[in-house]
């Protein structure tokens, strides 16, 4: 990649082997889904200790509770950036119209079904959105002043 940011989220965040105690710590309902939610579940805690967040709003049809422990693990009130997970077809101009500078969305699944792409392609094309990295399983959508727009397709 040419941003440095997106080389240094690959390169630290992503593409960072995790430890035999933080394998140990996923919660049983990510390990029984198989070896893809728990590597997701393993990233995403590592996303979210990596970008400190004041707030937080997930937006889940598994209203998973191990999910809803993760972001509570890891918020600070000294944080000013928020940071929405989303596994539903959601409201997107809604939240878009929420977001700040700094903040992230999580897409869960963009391209489980033909209304998530849709929802996906909507997130890309917005105006505010500046870095979108697509994992396949998971979309992440970046909001930072000052980079110019660029979308990415990353093998995880």
């Amino acid at each position: 990649t040419h941003s440095p940011f997106v080389y240094q989220l690959v390169d630290e965040v992503l593409y960072r082997k995790p430890t035999v105690d933080e394998v140990n710590a996923v919660p049983l309902c990510y390990k029984r889904a198989g070896k893809r939610e728990e590597k997701n579940y393993l990233f995403v805690e590592r996303l979210l200790r990596t970008f400190p967040f004041g707030t937080y709003k997930i937006s889940d049809k598994s209203n998973n509770p191990d999910l809803v422990k993760l972001f509570e693990r890891n918020c600070t009130i000294l944080a000013q950036r928020a940071i929405y997970y989303i596994n539903t077809v959601d409201d997107y101009q809604k939240i878009l119209f929420e977001m700040q500078e700094d903040d992230i969305i999580i897409v869960d699944s963009p391209h489980l079904s033909k209304d998530q792409e849709k929802s996906w392609r909507f997130l890309k094309q917005h105006s505010k959105v500046v870095v979108t990295i697509d994992l396949f399983h998971l979309g992440l959508v970046f909001f930072r002043k000052g980079q110019r727009k660029e979308d990415f397709i990353i093998r995880f």
